[in-house]
């Protein structure tokens, strides 16, 4: 039995906005209810974007040090999401009675498992995501490095990465 239930017209939209993003990582959350997925949320990652100091949700010392990289150099940062795309996000989902259930992304030329990058971020997310009054989220990865995307989930809790089932309906 799947832990997690994703309907196939998201996972397309979800290969289909990390294709769109290439070289770069897409991101973006699942929402719904009882580990079945019913909305997606595209979220900017503002690693990709030209002209990240502009925005005002981030951090202007991290703005200038993307600033001073290469788009291949930022492309390597993988991705940071917009707040007030996420914030937005949240709200619908409330709005919806909806739960999170998935943050995805995607690694363009990596394997579709956690880097220790992306455990660490989970690892410090943990404290965070109830005090905004979210569940911990599986994490969803989509690699772009072979000529099928591969797509894996995972939980991450205190550092350590269980792979889970999920199924495509």
């Amino acid at each position: 039995m799947a832990d997690l239930v994703i309907p196939k017209a998201i996972l397309d939209d979800i290969i289909a906005h990390a294709k769109e993003l290439t070289p770069y990582e897409c991101c973006g959350l699942l929402a719904g209810n009882n580990g079945v997925v019913s909305k997606l949320y595209r979220i900017k990652n503002i690693v990709a974007m030209e002209g990240a100091q502009n925005l005002s949700s981030f951090d202007s010392a991290k703005a200038a040090h993307l600033e001073r990289l290469s788009p291949e150099e930022r492309a390597e940062i993988a991705f940071v999401m917009d707040m007030q795309d996420f914030s937005s996000a949240k709200k619908d989902m409330r709005n919806n009675g909806l739960d999170l259930q998935v943050v995805y992304h995607s690694h363009p030329h990596d394997p579709a498992r956690p880097s220790i990058t992306d455990i660490k971020i989970a690892t410090d997310y943990e404290e965070i995501w109830p005090k905004i009054n979210l569940p911990i989220p599986t994490y969803l990865l989509i690699s772009l490095m072979h000529s099928t995307p591969d797509v894996r989930c995972y939980r991450i809790q205190s550092g350590q990465v269980t792979p889970v089932v999920f199924e495509i309906r």
